[in-house]
């Protein structure tokens, strides 16, 4: 079991930015794996994760290569649209004795993502994971592996890191990939 504060930054990228950053990144950061995600977003039956006007509760059946994550994360601050940490926990399970549970407790399907995913790992400190996310385009995403003394330290050596690699740092995407998603379905305003 995984249970952590996550404190990262994503920000979403053309084409051509996003295989120019990447390039800069396999050449001066360690090569970690490329893998397939498929994520199922659920909410359960007492608590619609997506009433808030800004969701800040998700949980996840996640499929990584054989692997399965059950991952539930909690967002701060909570009801704003610029979150600037969560709190996560990750357990390992079986994705279809999983789905078979929810499914028996009512829990309902809010979305799937499906992503390619390329991830390095840049001196011990960052993680950065290259994302093609089916239907919504090319993203990096910056993860702190060293928290500095306070959340806000840690994000401001997060958009150090991602003006050093050339980001555009006002492009910064603070909802996520399941906001996105169902923003471009209309399924949330």
């Amino acid at each position: 079991m995984k249970n952590e504060q996550e404190i990262e930054l994503k920000f979403r990228l053309y084409e051509k930015e996003f295989s120019k950053i990447k390039e800069k990144i396999s050449k001066i950061a360690k090569f970690v794996k490329n893998i397939s995600h498929k994520d199922q977003y659920i909410s359960p039956p007492h608590k619609d994760f997506l009433k808030p006007k800004y969701p800040y509760e998700w949980l996840r059946i996640g499929e990584r290569g054989g692997k399965t994550i059950l991952n539930y994360k909690h967002f701060y601050p909570e009801e704003v649209e610029v979150h600037t940490h969560c709190d996560e926990l990750e357990f390992e399970g079986d994705a279809e004795q999983l789905r078979k549970l929810f499914s028996a407790l009512n829990f309902k399907t809010n979305i799937i993502i499906e992503k390619q995913r390329e991830t390095y790992n840049y001196d011990d400190e960052f993680e950065i994971a290259f994302d093609k996310v089916k239907k919504l385009g090319h993203f990096i995403e910056i993860e702190a592996l060293k928290h500095a003394e306070n959340v806000e330290k840690t994000r401001e050596k997060l958009f150090e890191f991602a003006k050093f690699l050339g980001i555009d740092i006002e492009n910064s995407d603070n909802r996520g990939y399941p906001y996105l998603m169902m923003k471009l379905r209309k399924m949330i305003k």
